[in-house]
């Protein structure tokens, strides 16, 4: 089975599924990327046949629009890989957007598919984003499946009128045993957080409910992992009493970020939304309960409040503090509900997810022999 993934840039989120197919004996995979565009991060390792294809900026603000224009491609996919099966991921830039357009109309019952994260409702007070919307929901309604990241997505599309037939949920995915270090010997209690630190993010409510509390529960701490523009605010406004017992981190790559794991007993993302939030799977590998908002997309495939963690509405800080204020009495069980977190992060690593893929194309395109 030859797969043709047609993605943005390189992304930590997809990278490790591409390559779980490629060790693979019965897939062929290749993945054109129509630019660097995320060229702060490079995986070391990648044996996937890519491409970073030259594409033309059809912007005069390439930072702010993703117009990566790649003719050579859409000529390529729509006449010469005529027995792959493609997958078009996203249509933000002309040319996913135009490739989804030929290759439902141009090429109907071709092998091709879409994959996405939540799509989002355009008012028609904004009627070219509207309109795209209404022409991609169209185009992808006559691909053999159409993708989407975990359930919250697949709910999205099907609102939007893609017929529920052909609707699978997709996961981002990578392998998490990295942050499965054993357990460190710990003094104090620690909560963890690890995200940009951007107004979305919600951080800045995260370090004022744990304020809050930390006069009455003196044995907590709370270690805060990643880098923006919200640092500099964040840490002068930090309380005097609590300096030593707030620590920032700065940005970690998965080693240090285990290492901070291991010695902590519950990981919390209070962000307003996220279109998948893989630092949610990532916490749960290293044995943490979570805590989340119902904004955040994995939170809502992983998280079952109580059990393994618990899922909050987005931007109140009441249930937040609520919900901590549970686990500085002592009032929880972190310990079995960290076990189950682990247990639960079982099926999203790429190897699982890529064998559900392959299943799916092998049997569940709709069309094939």
């Amino acid at each position: 089975m030859r797969l043709i993934f047609v993605a943005n840039s390189p992304s930590p989120n997809t990278v490790e599924l591409y390559n779980a197919l490629h060790r693979r004996h019965d897939t062929e995979v290749s993945v054109a990327y129509l630019s660097r565009r995320n060229a702060k991060w490079q995986d070391p390792s990648f044996p996937t046949d890519h491409d970073i294809l030259e594409s033309r900026n059809l912007s005069p603000f390439p930072s702010r629009v993703n117009t990566a224009f790649c003719p050579g491609l859409l000529l390529r996919l729509l006449f010469k890989e005529r027995r792959a099966r493609i997958i078009i991921q996203g249509y933000s830039n002309p040319t996913n957007f135009l490739l989804i357009l030929a290759m439902s109309f141009l090429r109907p019952g071709a092998d091709w598919a879409f994959w996405g994260e939540r799509i989002k409702k355009s008012p028609k007070s904004h009627p070219i984003r509207f309109l795209v919307k209404r022409a991609v929901i169209s185009a992808i309604s006559r691909s053999r499946r159409v993708y989407a990241v975990g359930q919250a997505g697949v709910k999205s599309y099907a609102e939007h009128g893609v017929p529920e037939r052909l609707l699978r949920s997709l996961p981002y995915t990578k392998d998490f045993s990295v942050y499965q270090s054993p357990e460190t010997t710990h003094d104090n209690e620690v909560i963890v957080t690890t995200a940009r630190l951007v107004p979305s993010k919600k951080i800045d409510q995260l370090v004022r409910v744990f304020s809050d509390l930390a006069d009455a529960y003196p044995d907590w701490r709370l270690n805060i992992i990643g880098d923006g523009a919200m640092r500099p605010e964040l840490e002068n406004g930090i309380k005097e009493n609590l300096r030593g017992r707030i620590t920032f981190h700065g940005y970690a790559g998965p080693e240090k970020q285990s290492e901070i794991y291991a010695g902590a007993d519950l990981f919390v993302l209070p962000s307003m939304h996220d279109g998948w939030g893989m630092v949610v799977p990532e916490a749960m590998a290293a044995g943490l309960p979570v805590i989340t908002t119902d904004g955040v997309m994995a939170g809502r495939d992983l998280v079952r409040s109580g059990e393994n963690g618990f899922l909050l509405p987005p931007g109140q800080s009441d249930p937040l503090k609520a919900i901590l204020l549970r686990v500085m009495r002592g009032d929880l069980n972190l310990k079995k509900m960290g076990a189950t977190a682990l247990d639960s992060v079982s099926a999203y690593y790429p190897e699982h997810v890529s064998e559900d893929l392959v299943a799916d194309i092998s049997t569940g395109w709709r069309g094939r022999e």
